[in-house]
Parts: structure tokens; C-alpha cells; sequence
């Protein structure tokens, strides 16, 4: 009986924590097990869970999925990510966690690209259904991103906008101070150490 739009925002916050979990410094062969199967069963259902509710075998695999990114939480982490969604939730308690990191997604990743091992963009990729292998070295990485952009439009969220929420783009300085003010821990295990300049562009990148 969850509705789809918060079928979905909960759906992809335990998307991110499996996918923040991989890029971590701290990740392992053994969280690793978990976020890539996680991802994967992610992409392949929620956008079912999103569309049909009633669907018991697409509740019960986001239900594993979310059960797996947990694990995740236990033996990597999150990422400056959810830092940043936090700050945006702090100062506009309206808008709902999920939304706001699929809001960051993209411009948060993609931030990323060419600054970490690219074979983390890589694996994500793979386990989302991208033929990887068929592209040339150099477009990899990148087909994470287009992944989870497909992802995001399957489950209706590809219109989703900070300003719809009321976030101005002249409070983006105060977001991101207060990201690394109140959760800078989490920026010790991003794999690339962001600055404040960096962590004010990936929000200006997002803002809609």
C-alpha cells in the first residue's frame, strides 16, 4: 500500500547507500558483494515496485535489496552524498531524503568520474544491465551515469527539481557549508577530497 512516490525515494536512497557504499575508500571485496547485488536487484525492480505496487515478488526483491544495502552501511559507508542531501533536508524538512539524493545523483557521480578508479563506475554499471565491455575504454565509466538516469526516469523521478521544494539557488554556499560542517565525516571516506568549492559546484550542477 506504499504510494509509488515514496515507493520510489525509498527505493533509491537504499540504491545510494549500496552505489556511496562502492565508491567508498573504505569498501571491501565482502561489501562489495553486497552493494553490487543490491544495484543490481534495484535496477532491475523498483521500477516494477514503482508502477505495481502489488507486485509481492517486486516487494519482496527491494525488500533483499534493501536488506543487502544495510549490510553495506556495516562493512563500507556513505559517502559525502548523502552529506549534501542531508543539508538540503535540514534546511527544507518538506523535501523527502530519497528525492533529494536522486536530485544530487547524477551531478554527485559524475563529479566523480575521471577522479576515482574507473573500474568502480564500471562494475555499477555492469550489475545495471550495461554491456560495459562493448564500449570503448574510454566511454566506460560514463554508462553508470547513463544507467542511472534510465533508473531514475523508469521510476518517474527524472522531473524532480529543488526548486519544486522551495531550495533557492543562493542558499546553496549555506547547504554546503553545513554538508561539511555537521557530516564531514563522511567526506574522509570519498575516494577524491572534495573542497568546498567542489562541494558548492556538484550542488550548483543539480540545481533545477
Amino acid at each position: 500500500s506504499v504510494p509509488p512516490h515514496l515507493t520510489a525515494f525509498q527505493g533509491m536512497d537504499a540504491f545510494f547507500h549500496a552505489a556511496e557504499g562502492v565508491i567508498a575508500n573504505c569498501a571491501s571485496p565482502m561489501s562489495d558483494l553486497y552493494a553490487l547485488k543490491s544495484i543490481e536487484t534495484i535496477a532491475r525492480w523498483l521500477p516494477v515496485a514503482v508502477k505495481d505496487g502489488a507486485n509481492q515478488e517486486a516487494r519482496a526483491q527491494m525488500a533483499f535489496a534493501n536488506m543487502l544495502s544495510g549490510f553495506v552501511e556495516s562493512t563500507s559507508s556513505c559517502t559525502s552524498e548523502h552529506s549534501l542531501e542531508h543539508a538540503l533536508s535540514a534546511f527544507h524538512p518538506e523535501l523527502p531524503h530519497g528525492a533529494g539524493l536522486t536530485m544530487l545523483s547524477v551531478a554527485y557521480f559524475g563529479f566523480f568520474l575521471g577522479r576515482i578508479p574507473a573500474h568502480l563506475f564500471e562494475n555499477m554499471a555492469r550489475a545495471m544491465g550495461e554491456n560495459v565491455d562493448a564500449l570503448p575504454a574510454g566511454e566506460r565509466p560514463a554508462a553508470f551515469i547513463g544507467a542511472l538516469k534510465k533508473l531514475i526516469a523508469a521510476c518517474g523521478m527524472d522531473t524532480l527539481k529543488m526548486s519544486d521544494y522551495g531550495v533557492r539557488r543562493e542558499e546553496i554556499p549555506a547547504l554546503a557549508q553545513n554538508a561539511r560542517a555537521t557530516m564531514g565525516g563522511l567526506f574522509a571516506v570519498d575516494r577524491y577530497t572534495l573542497s568546498l568549492e567542489d562541494t558548492v559546484t556538484i550542488f550548483e550542477n543539480a540545481y533545477r
